[in-house]
């Protein structure tokens, strides 16, 4: 039975494999035929190109009318290929059900070698291939455009649904209303105006066009798109930055009454009524929130969410109702103040309770009076006790309504006095308290939203500007979290011999290790939240939003991230008012001078370090700073110490002393805490003669000299103040060791500016050249010296000066006559290659040697070797331009006869 049932199978699986190759066979397709209708796609020479690489062969027709019955006839496939999609021929073939196709689709095609897309549909290319589309916001008269729109849609590949779902990838709107629009907002698909459609077709005949592409974004449809906002309550300089924020976002703005509004933005911590202000059924009446929130998720928000709900109040009488009064800036926030504190204070007068039995009055200003137990208010408590809103809450009784009376017995028995020492205990925990709110504030209204992986609108800002931003403060905040725990559970039950200063103590090193990161890098946040706010809107709107909420307490983010520089100082005032009032046979005496000492050293390790980043950030902007210097200066080992701008008077061509740039040069020296980087400073950045459309990189204010170490300096020398020599030193240096002149260097040297002395340059010169070389006195690399040993004389302040005016005035003519000239060889230049040649026109360049007396012969020349000759003499005038690298070095004649040295000059 089995047997037989296998063989009914097979011979049913053969018959099933004979029948599909027979209809195989009867049902094979044939090839299409291409036909390129009109002259313009018959011309079009790159889709030719296109078609020959398929290996296509193609008719060309005028109208292709004649194909559309032939294929019926002969069952072959015809393709048309329009040029564009337009016409009445175009339309004649649409109505057909012709199969037509634009030449980006050949083009494409043949470029990736891939075949032909099939298309139920005219498609011209597939710019919008994979695309699924949803329209909203269009009206019946649109009707027309919208059918547009969508054959558009369908001759780029894309496709269209009616409703919207989770597979629509874009969505185009024409408002910013209705529930597809805020069903995109929710889930984050693409909100795009008919233009991002119009666009892409535009760029129909780009084979490496799309839809997607990152230039299309500019056609995403802005958050206040055909919206007109009028702004209510706002100061003068709120509304107009809130005006040009609406504009930046796509919106218009209107005076508050006009017809045109659609959105009246209000702030409501100003306006409390809105009956002075005439509405029309369309008009939108929101809070300020709704403003920044729309530019934060860059989609206009659901203004449910953020409607202006009215204070009921007396409504106006028939006569001021038709006056429109748009009150703004201070006059409307004085009065509505004043109103809200009157309704307030007659609404807690209408009670029957008096001030006693109620815990809180309504709005009512905090007074200046304390505990009356309370008899002395330390000074540090004003530097961290800031009031938020859970503190406040805290304060009062969490039984009692603002309007409700406290039932609890009050005890007879008058309440123990408390200590000084307890009341400054208490004082640490409230100051504790709030400092931990805030920093909870700053990590959960601003770092924790901005963590979040799926936000609306896409991410506020990158991860590395977050943490930029926030740094270490988690640690920060769990240090104290923690500490704070710990005094409320001392202080719960709080005797005189509990000992505060051992939990300060046994957190001082978790303090050690999370707050210099955090401190040293301050500036830095603070920097990059101001940058980030500029240049981004969405983040300006964020923090817009956050600082109006209830528990910053209208404090910007900067002022609260300010918050733990300012907390370790606050505890060691507190430490040390709780140290005064402890005895000092007391035991926790030790424990709060330990906890202030190691405080203190937290903050000593907090400068340090920032001394060290500071300089370390210097060493960077000054190797920026300086062209060609090398980048072996860089290193972690090295700090920047101090610089100093001088002036060189020595001259080498003189033989007096030696030069690092030409005398009278204006000479920079960066002290660093192992080296002297010595640099040429220029003078005015930017000056240039050059033609206007000659462009040139930035120059940089310094060009490296010579990077000198310390322990190259043998003696610095001190040269004494007189009437002609001021503010004048010089530096006493070994020779070069890639020279055979083995005499020291000397370079002098005169400061200039106001900026920093002599005397405290020239110590701390000598006290890092000592810490370099491990000498313990550094006085001795320092020698007084009179300016006739070296042979400084007044003349020598004077020349370099006319040396320097003169060298500005030759530079600057060479500048100028380079610029206006057409000849890029300068002028004396060309003059002394041509005297050369007058002056060897009888004789060959080469006939006289260095160090010879010129050889005459009478030997004729032709022409070709004249002309040989004049371009030798004008390269060998050019060569002697060049300058001399290795000139040996000079020093002054009372120096270059002695050996400098241990036993050298009697003075040394």
């Amino acid at each position: 039975m089995t047997d037989l049932t296998s063989e009914m199978s097979c011979n049913s699986y053969s018959a099933t494999m004979t029948t599909q190759e027979e209809n195989l066979e009867t049902t094979v397709t044939p090839e299409c035929r291409i036909c390129l209708v009109g002259q313009e796609a018959a011309q079009n020479q790159q889709l030719i190109e296109a078609m020959q690489t398929l290996n296509m062969s193609f008719v060309e027709s005028e109208t292709g009318i004649e194909y559309i019955s032939a294929q019926d006839d002969d069952q072959q496939e015809t393709v048309f290929v329009m040029q564009e999609f337009d016409g009445p021929v175009y339309s004649k073939l649409q109505r057909s059900g012709c199969r037509l196709l634009g030449p980006t689709v050949f083009c494409k095609a043949a470029a990736n070698l891939q075949p032909l897309p099939f298309s139920n549909r005219p498609l011209y290319c597939s710019h919008m291939a994979d695309l699924i589309i949803c329209f909203t916001g269009f009206t019946t008269n649109q009707k027309d455009d919208l059918k547009r729109l969508a054959d558009i849609v369908h001759h780029m590949g894309g496709s269209i649904r009616k409703d919207f779902s989770s597979r629509v990838t874009h969505l185009v709107a024409n408002a910013t209303a209705g529930n597809k629009y805020r069903t995109a907002v929710s889930l984050g698909t693409p909100i795009m105006t008919q233009e991002w459609i119009h666009k892409t077709w535009e760029r129909r005949h780009d084979m490496e066009a799309s839809a997607t592409a990152e230039d299309m974004l500019l056609y995403k449809m802005s958050p206040f798109f055909k919206c007109v906002l009028s702004f209510v309550g706002f100061s003068d300089e709120e509304q107009k930055h809130m005006e040009e924020s609406t504009v930046m976002q796509g919106g218009a703005f209107a005076a508050a009454g006009e017809e045109s509004c659609t959105h009246l933005v209000i702030d409501e911590n100003v306006v409390t009524n809105m009956f002075d202000f005439p509405t029309n059924g369309s008009l939108k009446v929101v809070k300020q929130e709704w403003f920044w929130a729309s530019i934060q998720i860059s989609a206009c928000a659901d203004e449910s969410l953020y409607a202006y709900a009215t204070i009921p109040t007396t409504p106006a009488t028939p006569g001021s109702a038709s006056k429109v009064h748009t009150p703004t800036g201070s006059a409307l926030m004085k009065s509505s103040r004043k109103r809200r504190r009157l309704r307030e204070s007659i609404a807690a007068l209408s009670q029957e309770t008096t001030l006693s039995d109620s815990p809180v009055m309504p709005r009512k200003r905090r007074s200046s009076v304390q505990d009356p137990n309370v008899t002395t208010v330390s000074v540090s408590s004003i530097l961290d006790a800031t009031s938020t809103p859970e503190t406040v809450a805290a304060s009062y009784n969490a039984d009692c309504t603002p309007m409700q009376v406290d039932k609890t017995p009050v005890s007879s028995t008058p309440a123990k006095p408390l200590s000084k020492r307890q009341m400054v205990a208490m004082e640490l925990l409230q100051t504790e308290t709030n400092y931990v709110s805030i920093l909870h504030t700053i990590i959960s209204v601003f770092k924790e939203p901005m963590e979040q992986e799926q936000q609306t609108g896409g991410p506020i800002l990158d991860q590395e500007e977050i943490k930029t931003i926030f740094g270490k403060l988690p640690d920060i905040y769990d240090v104290h979290r923690k500490l704070k725990e710990d005094i409320e559970t001392l202080l719960s039950e709080f005797t005189e011999d509990k000992c505060i200063g051992q939990i300060v103590l046994k957190h001082s090193s978790d303090m050690m290790k999370a707050y210099p990161p955090f401190v040293n890098f301050f500036e830095f946040s603070k920097q990059t939240v101001e940058k980030c706010e500029k240049q981004k809107p969405r983040f300006h709107a964020f923090l817009k939003i956050c600082h109006s909420k209830p528990e910053c307490s209208r404090q910007t983010l900067t002022e609260l991230l300010i918050r733990p520089v300012q907390r370790l100082p606050s505890m060691i005032l507190l430490l040390t008012d709780l140290a005064k009032r402890t005895e000092s046979d007391h035991p926790d005496k030790t424990h709060l001078e330990k906890a202030l000492e190691s405080l203190k050293k937290v903050t000593e390790h907090i400068n340090e370090d920032k001394r060290k980043t500071d300089g370390h950030t210097q060493m960077f902007d000054i190797v920026n700073d300086i062209e060609g210097v090398p980048p072996h200066l860089l290193s972690a080992h090295r700090s920047f110490i101090m610089r100093a701008d001088t002036i060189e008077i020595g001259d080498s061509e003189s033989k007096k002393g030696d030069n690092f740039s030409v005398k009278g040069g204006n000479v920079t020296m960066f002290l660093f805490s192992d080296t002297l980087e010595i640099c040429k400073r220029r003078g005015k950045l930017g000056a240039s003669y050059k033609s206007p459309h000659i462009t040139k990189t930035p120059v940089k204010c310094f060009k490296h000299i010579e990077l000198l170490p310390l322990s190259h300096i043998r003696r610095i020398l001190d040269v004494n103040e007189t009437q002609d020599c001021q503010d004048t030193f010089c530096l006493l240096c070994k020779p070069h060791m890639d020279t055979m002149q083995r005499a020291d260097r000397v370079y002098m040297f005169k400061m200039v500016g106001d900026e920093m002395s002599k005397t405290d340059w020239l110590k701390t010169l000598c006290q890092h050249m000592a810490n370099t070389t491990c000498k313990a006195d550094a006085e001795n690399f320092l020698i007084k010296i009179d300016p006739e040993e070296l042979e400084i004389t007044k003349s020598d302040f004077e020349s370099s000066k006319l040396e320097r005016a003169k060298r500005v005035a030759r530079r600057a003519t060479r500048k100028v006559g380079r610029t206006f000239s057409f000849n890029k060889t300068p002028r004396n230049t060309l003059s002394r290659a041509v005297s050369s040649l007058s002056t060897n026109s009888m004789g060959s360049p080469m006939e006289m040697s260095t160090g010879d007396t010129p050889q005459h012969h009478s030997v004729p020349q032709s022409e070709e070797q004249r002309m040989t000759a004049a371009r030798l003499a004008s390269t060998t005038s050019l060569r002697t331009l060049s300058p001399i690298a290795n000139k040996p070095p000079m020093t002054p004649k009372r120096l270059k006869s002695r050996t400098i040295g241990p036993s050298g000059a009697s003075w040394m």
